[in-house]
């Protein structure tokens, strides 16, 4: 230190500690991954292609993304409308299992059985 010039020689440890620290943010600041790209786009034209090039990928994947998700929810509609009619059709058809039923039972109890009660045994009874 005593061959430095008399400006470094009246720094002390302090200084010097601030000194490398604004030299790291400022070093850090340059070599910034966003600050690197603007200097890749002012310095290259291929660089700027190649965003251009991703971005529209980009927005071409998010329309379709949109497209399908249009699509999904009128399934999903579709798919309900569908659903309360099939269970309209199931309940009707329930109700005539049940009244075939009854005059099924009716029929062997009068040609059969001479009046006597019949059950009907079966998953028919679980409806």
């Amino acid at each position: 230190m005593q061959n430095a010039p008399a400006s470094i020689q009246k720094i002390n440890e302090n200084d010097l500690k601030t000194y490398l620290k604004n030299v790291d943010s400022i070093f850090q600041s340059i070599s910034h991954r966003q600050l690197g790209r603007l200097f890749s786009m002012r310095d290259s034209y291929k660089f700027v292609d190649r965003l251009i090039n991703c971005f529209q990928q980009k927005k071409l994947s998010i329309e379709r993304n949109r497209l399908q998700q249009k699509e999904l929810e009128e399934k999903a509609l579709s798919s309900l409308t569908e659903e309360q009619q099939l269970k309209e059709k199931l309940t009707l058809l329930i109700s005539y299992t049940k009244q075939l039923k009854e005059q099924v039972a009716k029929e062997i109890s009068l040609k059969k059985c001479q009046n006597r009660r019949i059950n009907i045994m079966g998953e028919i009874n679980t409806l």
